[in-house]
């Protein structure tokens, strides 16, 4: 069965409210990738972040978790996207109960900022932080602080996959919708910042030396971002809804993807066997689009071989930056913003913002341009791809 995405909060490079980000991502803002000197350490890099600012947001009384812990960078952004769909939430926690409600979380980083600057506090002054303690970087923190914040009690568990954990997150969600162990779904992802990411892609010479882009002829690397994106996940009819799902593994190198890209396009062809809809007809696709000359060299082979080369689509990662464990539900959620009449009322499809020199060498795909609609904005498709060559490809429509 098709599942209701509901609600969608986010926070990114983009903005800290569904409006922002939309009006960040379709004007093709790069204002969030940003040259960062603290967190490399060689030379500076750019990064996707979430202004400082945004976290005066952070309401008081909810600086520390449930165990008086000081709040991590992750959990601190997974509460500005949380608090969006609060109201959504409210009566829906109401009619079902918490034992009802459930909370998935995809994650790579988790706590690991805050452990950062805990131990070089130890390693300064012999003590770790007074509010520190080792469970903040585990993986299952900023799902468990979620439930916290709304006292669900239904499952709680996180997935770390790499960059397609969140996308999984909502299949998940759709398996505890159709076993009957939850009414409602709290589903997403929420990556922060930290030393260990953007000095770990150095080291896999997986970095760009500027502004990531995706698809350009000299692309060479991506920029490690940042973001929550969360969803309210209901077995309700209508709306936007996810239309069709699916995962691959072709375990074809621990961190390089398949040079042909054949568990990208078997992941592409089956979530549109799900949704029954053939690859031309899906209006967008939403590309993994890393920047990187693997990636997008086998992307668009696969996106060729999916949907042809007519569909519009294009990679937000030169607005948003990479943003690991929560970009399967950060894109996933920019195809639910670019479905909803609010939000996108122009139905327009977002640049794949790059230096405009394109790869003559890739597979011809219909990269979108910042002149780039639709007579009608109907399907969309996003891809996550991750370390191992785990692949899922998720389709988002709106249902009449």
């Amino acid at each position: 069965m098709s599942i209701c995405l509901k609600d969608f909060g986010v926070v990114c490079a983009l903005g800290d409210s569904k409006a922002a980000v939309a009006a960040g991502l379709l004007k093709g803002s790069r204002d969030g990738l940003v040259l960062d000197s603290q967190l490399p350490n060689a030379e500076p890099q750019y990064v996707g972040r979430v202004a400082d600012s945004t976290f005066d947001k952070i309401v008081a009384n909810m600086s520390l978790d449930s165990k008086g812990q000081t709040l991590s960078r992750n959990d601190k952004l997974g509460q500005l996207a949380y608090l969006q769909i609060a109201d959504t939430l409210a009566p829906l926690l109401a009619e079902f109960g918490q034992q009802r409600i459930a909370v998935v979380i995809g994650t790579s980083t988790s706590g690991i900022e805050y452990g950062e600057q805990a131990l070089k506090q130890k390693i300064a002054t012999g003590e770790y932080p007074e509010n520190y303690h080792y469970r903040m970087q585990e993986m299952g923190t900023t799902a468990q602080f979620i439930a916290d914040l709304c006292q669900a009690k239904g499952p709680v568990y996180s997935l770390s996959t790499a960059c397609s954990s969140s996308g999984k997150a909502l299949v998940s969600a759709q398996a505890l919708l159709d076993a009957d162990l939850a009414d409602v779904v709290i589903a997403g992802g929420v990556d922060s910042l930290a030393k260990l990411t953007v000095n770990g892609f150095k080291a896999l010479a997986s970095t760009a030396t500027a502004q990531s882009n995706p698809f350009s002829a000299d692309r060479d690397g991506i920029n490690i971002g940042e973001a929550a994106a969360l969803f309210i996940v209901t077995k309700e009819q209508g709306g936007i809804q996810l239309l069709g799902a699916a995962e691959t593994s072709d375990a074809h190198h621990l961190s390089a993807p398949h040079p042909e890209g054949e568990g990208a396009l078997r992941a592409m062809q089956a979530a549109l066997a799900e949704a029954n809809l053939q690859g031309e007809k899906i209006d967008y696709v939403n590309l993994h689009g890393t920047g990187t000359p693997k990636n997008d060299d086998m992307e668009a082979k696969a996106m060729f071989n999916a949907c042809g080369s007519k569909v519009l689509c294009g990679s937000t990662k030169g607005m948003t930056g990479h943003t690991l464990g929560a970009a399967g539900a950060l894109e996933a959620g920019i195809c639910w913003l670019l479905l909803n009449d609010e939000y996108n009322p122009l139905n327009k499809v977002p640049a794949n913002v790059s230096d405009g020199e394109l790869d003559s060498s890739l597979a011809v795909i219909n990269l979108a341009d910042a002149n780039s609609t639709t007579a009608k904005l109907q399907t969309c498709m996003s891809n996550s791809f991750a370390f191992g060559g785990n692949n899922i490809s998720l389709v988002i429509g709106k249902q009449q």
